[in-house]
């Protein structure tokens, strides 16, 4: 059935504008409620945001103090670039070093020799010769005035395996890239004098040790002569057919009156934590100084300044209260804020636990706080003063460190168990390496036969690998490089790390790896060369591991690393030589940066306090939300119910119109008395 409705027809009011007004009356107490609410709730929102952005960035100024390594940054300032630069890592000691440069490394260069008729090419396509071109690495005695060798003439590179290029394109430019596709730290190239097409061969590494020996296997059957075919490029004790441009040498210099040679220009390993570049020689001289670089430092304390005051500010924004206005800040009184300042300045204030009395606050290195908004106030002359004076201080006021004074033990690492204080330290083993001892001396001058005697295996550090070595006859000296180069080549062996140190004692062969501790293992597995080499019973004896006690408790030893227990849990230090015994203190703390990067970590989590925050809020909106629904229902059921009492009201109002109506037409139509009408009758 149709509803009928009346819109004040019969009334003559507006009832759908007085039916929105009482429904806007009746909702408009509870819409302000609930518009209150969420606004409230949305502007925590806003506010927490706010926070956690300002926690953020504060987190992301302590990664440069929290790691160790990035206090130890030294500078190292050279008194002439223009003969040496260097750059200094944080191993590096401060002080200055003189350094007299007589000689600059240099990579051998050899070229074919155009005075011999079989060499004057006149043009790239020419025909020289196929076969293969043989490379050993080595110190190569040649005296090019004389063009002779002296003995022994070649002396083999340990660390540097012998190449082999097979050529089957015998034109000049044919040789020169099947060289230099074949990647062997030579480097092939054809320059034209003038006159003829020269073939050059340049090493990559500068060095005498890296000197060439270059053998051919001629197809034309003579691999000797200096008429035709590949042995034009032979450059040998038999057969010398080309011309030594550039002679391999090594950098010579004297480092604070102490002779060095170096086969690089590049010395990475004479002074520790510098990496020194020769840039001059001839007799040249500059003075290197090297000091703790406050700069970096000191602007990484700055930004931790900076960043943690930003934090406060936040803070006392939304924590504030005006009493003049009577504003107050949006998170004002609350809990979790007053929770997260609670314990930041806590944190801040505490002395750092296990650090001397003389530096155990921010104050001692120049950091105060203000006691009026409580942030942070630098003293850049005081910072930079501790820093240059005693930079461990400053690192274990920041990051957590340990602090040891032997120069053989170092500090590489802590975990979240290791407890602040002072640890003695015992070691009673230091870690060794695994070792293969062969029974017995081997011949002066050994003869290596392919397939008799020239396969060996071993087992290093648990990886088994075989080498062919090459056929010859080897002195000591060469069967040594011929060993160490072809075992620390091959892929089983790289790509596990491995590698091993071959020597030779009264000609004992020995094979070391060059690994620490109890899983350094140096085994024969086979091969027709082991029993020649090392005997029927070499003796083979395993690495052992570091063994000592930290802060009395027994630590845990792996390979040169020795690790604490109990409180010194997660302490790991390299005990990297030194005597038995005693070996002094550690002095382990757990300095600001790394304290407060704990505790943001633990703020700052996926699921931590935050997001626990903006849950509650978002939640307590969905409430405000479903609120407004009920809300909108009850005022569609209050307007429902008052419009139909206005309408019925309508209805009735109008039917009483129409009644009125109908009795005034009825009372007009009476007859009225003494009227004329009434007379006639």
């Amino acid at each position: 059935m149709a509803t009928i409705t009346a819109s004040g027809l019969g009334s003559g009011l507006d009832i759908t504008s007085l039916v929105s007004q009482l429904v806007a009356a009746e909702g408009q107490p509870a819409t302000q409620r609930l518009d209150k609410r969420e606004a409230e709730a949305q502007a925590k929102l806003t506010a927490y945001g706010t926070l956690k952005g300002a926690f953020d960035a504060f987190k992301t100024s302590l990664g440069a103090l929290t790691s160790a390594s990035s206090f130890l940054n030294k500078s190292a300032t050279s008194s002439d670039p223009s003969v040496v630069s260097a750059k200094a890592t944080s191993a590096a000691a401060p002080g200055s070093y003189n350094l007299d440069i007589t000689q600059l490394a240099k990579a051998q260069t050899l070229v074919s020799d155009s005075q011999l008729p079989g060499a004057q090419f006149t043009s790239l396509s020419d025909v020289v010769g196929t076969g293969s071109i043989t490379f050993k690495f080595g110190v190569t005695n040649y005296d090019a005035a004389t063009d002779t060798f002296t003995t022994p003439s070649f002396e083999p590179n340990p660390d540097k395996v012998s190449k082999t290029v097979k050529i089957t394109d015998g034109s000049l430019s044919g040789i020169r890239d099947a060289i230099n596709q074949a990647d062997i730290g030579v480097t092939a190239a054809t320059v034209f004098d003038g006159t003829h097409y020269r073939l050059t061969f340049s090493v990559n590494d500068t060095g005498k040790a890296n000197g060439l020996e270059i053998t051919v296997a001629d197809d034309d059957g003579d691999n000797n002569d200096a008429v035709g075919g590949l042995s034009l490029f032979s450059f040998n004790r038999t057969s010398s057919n080309l011309v030594e441009t550039s002679a391999a040498q090594d950098a010579v210099l004297k480092v604070n009156g102490i002779d060095i040679t170096s086969p690089s220009n590049e010395l990475s390993n004479t002074l520790d934590g510098l990496t020194v570049n020769l840039l001059q020689g001839g007799n040249s001289s500059a003075t290197l100084t090297v000091a703790n670089d406050a700069t970096v430092i000191a602007g990484n304390i700055r930004d931790f300044v900076g960043k943690y005051n930003a934090l406060v500010g936040t803070i006392n924004d939304l924590s504030s209260y005006d009493p003049a206005t009577n504003q107050a800040g949006t998170l004002n009184g609350d809990s979790i804020l007053r929770s997260l300042e609670s314990q930041l300045n806590r944190t801040i204030s505490t002395p750092v636990a296990g650090a001397t009395d003389a530096f155990s606050i921010l104050a001692d290195i120049g950091i105060s706080r203000n006691s009026g908004d409580g942030t942070l106030v630098l003293d850049n002359t005081r910072l930079e003063e501790v820093i240059n004076t005693n930079p461990d201080v400053v690192t274990g006021m920041f990051a957590a460190f340990g602090q040891v004074n032997d120069s053989l033990i170092r500090y590489t690492g802590s975990n979240d168990s290791t407890q602040p204080g002072e640890y003695a330290l015992n070691v009673t083993q230091l870690a060794t390496q695994g070792a293969l001892v062969a029974q017995a001396g081997v011949a002066a001058n050994l003869t290596i036969t392919a397939g008799v005697n020239d396969s060996l295996s071993l087992s290093v550090d648990g990886v088994t690998s075989s080498v062919t070595l090459q056929a010859g006859t080897y002195t000591v000296p060469a069967l040594v490089a011929e060993l160490q180069s072809k075992l620390n080549a091959t892929t089983a062996f790289k790509d596990n790390g491995v590698s091993v140190t071959v020597a030779a004692t009264a000609g004992e062969l020995s094979v070391t790896s060059n690994r620490f501790g109890s899983a350094s293992k140096v085994a024969v597995t086979g091969g027709n060369a082991a029993t020649g080499l090392f005997g029927s019973t070499p003796t083979s004896s395993d690495g052992v591991d570091v063994k000592g006690t930290i802060g009395g408790v027994e630590g845990i030893g792996s390979g040169q690393t020795l690790k604490g227990s109990g409180a010194a849990a997660g302490l790991a230090l390299e005990i990297q030589g030194g005597a038995l015994g005693d070996r002094g203190l550690v002095n382990f703390t757990r300095g600001y940066a790394a304290q407060l990067d704990d505790f943001l970590s633990g703020v700052l989590v996926a699921d931590g306090i935050f997001s626990s925050v903006k849950d509650g809020l978002n939640q307590r909106i969905e409430r405000i939300n479903n609120d407004r629904e009920a809300l909108s229902r009850r005022l569609a059921s209050f307007e429902d119910r008052i419009r139909k009492q206005f309408n019925a009201m309508d209805v009735l109002v109008s039917q009483l119109q129409s009644t009125s109506n109908f009795l005034n037409n009825q009372l007009a139509s009476l007859p009225v008395i003494g009227s004329t009408r009434t007379n006639r009758n």
